[in-house]
């Protein structure tokens, strides 16, 4: 059983990409869909080469910028260095990953491709001996602040319950893709754990969510559980929850982001050991 999340190619997601290349678990395969022509892109490529660990490439990004650029500044090498391979969302060309994001295409595909579906009964019917079963399950709220309420949400059965030769996700993200984020309120760390087999999310949220002010402040009244919530889950320490309990100055949302999605992939190689 392999985790192959969708990742967009945002600046700090490919950073915390690139760091864990030579850590991350072999049963995580990592599929970015490119949005940005940004030379992290490209960095992550050849680190993930040079570390000999596999990833997927989306040729035809469908969000984004990128896939809208006849020749970008910072293009990909062709063909991929290897372990790299290809992945299409679905089309005429082949690819070494095809990602099927309807009942109508998951029924057109050969019966030997490795394919990203709909984790849906009608296509779990097809009993696909290569289906990787998608999941766009992340717990969303429509306000950052709302997140205080239910600071702890149900993720992922264990992985004996899991259809397929593997799943995916968008790990903390969900299908939709915004170019721009919309100042909020307040600010949240969202914290992959493992408990009883299963993965959950714990949310860590800013107290003084009444203006758009002084995010530095909020940033630690969100951090100033997290010790105390280690203490009580020290399965869920991590590289990356020991780097943000180090901090004493903060970095901006973009480093928490490179940390939280640091924690999210070294707890699933762990779910998956």
């Amino acid at each position: 059983m392999n985790y192959y999340p969708i990742i967009r190619g945002r600046q700090y997601d490919l950073l915390a990409l690139k760091t864990m290349a030579k850590t991350l678990s072999p049963h995580i395969i990592p599929i970015i869909e490119p949005v940005k022509d940004i030379p992290a892109l490209v960095g992550v490529v050849k680190t993930f080469a040079h570390a000999e660990h596999p990833l997927f490439i989306v040729q035809n990004p469908q969000v984004g910028q990128y896939g809208l650029l006849a020749q970008p500044k910072h293009a990909l090498p062709n063909p991929l260095p290897a372990p790299m391979a290809t992945a299409r969302y679905f089309d005429v060309l082949p690819a070494d990953l095809v990602i099927a994001p309807t009942f109508g295409q998951v029924h057109l595909l050969a019966s030997d491709q490795l394919a990203v579906v709909p984790n849906t009964a009608r296509v779990r019917a097809l009993h696909l001996p290569r289906a990787i079963y998608l999941e766009d399950h992340y717990p969303t709220r429509g306000r950052t602040e709302d997140y205080y309420v239910v600071q702890q949400e149900f993720y992922q059965y264990s992985r004996q319950q899991l259809p397929g030769v593997g799943f995916a996700d968008y790990p903390l993200s969900t299908h939709h893709y915004d170019e721009h984020g919309y100042p909020q309120r307040a600010i949240a760390m969202h914290l992959l754990y493992q408990e009883h087999s299963q993965l959950w999310v714990h949310h860590l949220v800013s107290v003084n969510n009444t203006d758009y002010q002084d995010p530095g402040t909020k940033f630690f009244e969100a951090r100033a559980t997290l010790k105390p919530w280690l203490a009580m889950h020290p399965d869920a320490r991590t590289e990356a929850t020991d780097a943000i309990l180090a901090l004493d100055h903060f970095l901006g949302l973009g480093t928490v982001r490179k940390l939280e999605l640091m924690h999210w992939l070294t707890i699933m190689g762990r779910y998956l050991a």
